[in-house]
């Protein structure tokens, strides 16, 4: 029977805790009762907590240990402006996406960053797609309570994937744009909400 990675069990778990949004805004995480949750001994946790914040999925204080994310309007704003110039740059690479159709995921927020995920991988640029990984992980939680507000923007979204289906790049700058701006519209009513789950 082969033996599970603690540090590698414990990376996924706090990942996917922190990206369903399960830490409330801003809480301490506390690796002993996060080890104690898991079943693990507390340094493969810390580890994984010191890797996560590394990625800028969750935060590290200096002196005061690892907080879940707690973005302000200004940071959710940042970050979707972020998002829409590696997407820019992507489409401006002109590599027709030839990946063959894949069945969408049912969850809302997985099928949108389905659909963006098509741009920077086909983008050949392994630099641009790092960086888009990133913030995508650091928008997930964010999108997570756009759907808890019936607005994450997955009409517009639809309507990229249709653009890039058919090598339409001239109107994707137009779409990016709308759905983006959309987004940064919420950012105050996105922050007010993720306060509110602490």
């Amino acid at each position: 029977m082969r033996e599970r990675d603690p540090f590698a069990v414990a990376r996924t778990a706090l990942a996917a805790y922190a990206a369903a949004g399960r830490f409330g805004w801003g809480h301490p995480l506390v690796a002993t009762s996060l080890a104690n949750e898991l079943g693990l001994s507390p340094t493969p946790v810390r580890e994984a907590l010191a890797h996560l914040a590394g990625e800028g999925i969750i935060e590290h204080r200096p002196g005061r240990g690892y907080f879940a994310p707690s973005p302000t309007a200004a940071d959710i704003v940042g970050l979707y402006e972020l998002h829409r110039q590696l997407l820019l740059w992507s489409a401006a690479s002109g590599v027709r996406p030839d990946a063959p159709p894949m069945e969408a995921p049912a969850d809302e927020v997985l099928r949108i960053e389905s659909v963006f995920d098509q741009l920077p991988d086909r983008g050949g640029n392994s630099a641009v797609f790092e960086a888009y990984r990133r913030v995508r992980l650091q928008l997930r939680p964010i999108r997570r309570i756009e759907v808890l507000l019936q607005n994450a923007g997955l009409d517009s979204v639809l309507r990229i994937e249709c653009l890039r289906g058919e090598w339409r790049w001239e109107d994707l700058e137009e779409l990016l744009d709308e759905y983006h701006e959309g987004r940064i519209a919420l950012s105050a009513a996105l922050e007010k909400v993720m306060r509110q789950s602490t």
